[in-house]
């Protein structure tokens, strides 16, 4: 599975990945352990995962954090944090401007050559469909501009529409069983 998604995101720029949803969570672990072992930097753009959580798993799994930088649009939600070296906080996933302008200055500053965004469909708790694949086409024009590649998950089961609409824009799609 991981090989698969090592030689898609080596021979395209943008990657579509469609995983079961009984697996999501831990295929996206896994493909972070990948990314970090190929990749110099990482932006990890976090949609409903706080990045204590997420950290917390990489650790676990003896994932380099010191390869990611994380833009979490969850946990300021709750409690009032600062971002760090880092991790970008997100006021909420509804500031999608928020989220945009944090991407570019994450591309210019951070020397990012792979993106993640987990989990795209979550937007669409907080917009309507055609905002959010709007936003998704902006997100990989601004990832190729910049010469950063990109993976973009859904979960099989439940992304739906907004999983039709992005494999619009992305190189190829992966679908893993």
């Amino acid at each position: 599975m991981i090989q698969e998604i090592k030689e898609k995101a080596d021979a395209n720029d943008i990657i579509g990945l469609v995983i079961p949803d009984i697996e999501y969570d831990e295929t996206l672990v896994e493909a972070a352990g990948f990314l970090s072992e190929n990749y110099n930097k990482i932006l990890y753009i976090s949609i409903n995962k706080p990045y204590g959580k997420l950290t917390g798993k990489f650790k676990k799994n003896k994932i380099n954090l010191n390869k990611f930088y994380f833009i979490d649009c969850i946990t300021r939600t709750e409690k009032d944090v600062s971002s760090t070296e880092n991790c970008f906080f997100a006021s909420s996933p509804r500031a999608l401007d928020e989220i945009q302008t944090s991407v570019l200055d994450a591309l210019r500053k951070q020397e990012i050559d792979m993106a993640l965004i987990d989990s795209p469909s979550s937007l669409l708790t907080y917009y309507e469909h055609a905002d959010v694949l709007q936003f998704m086409h902006r997100l990989m024009t601004e990832l190729i501009v910049s010469g950063c590649k990109g993976i973009f998950p859904f979960q099989k089961e439940s992304a739906g529409s907004l999983k039709r609409g992005v494999e619009m824009f992305v190189d190829e799609v992966v679908f893993l069983e």
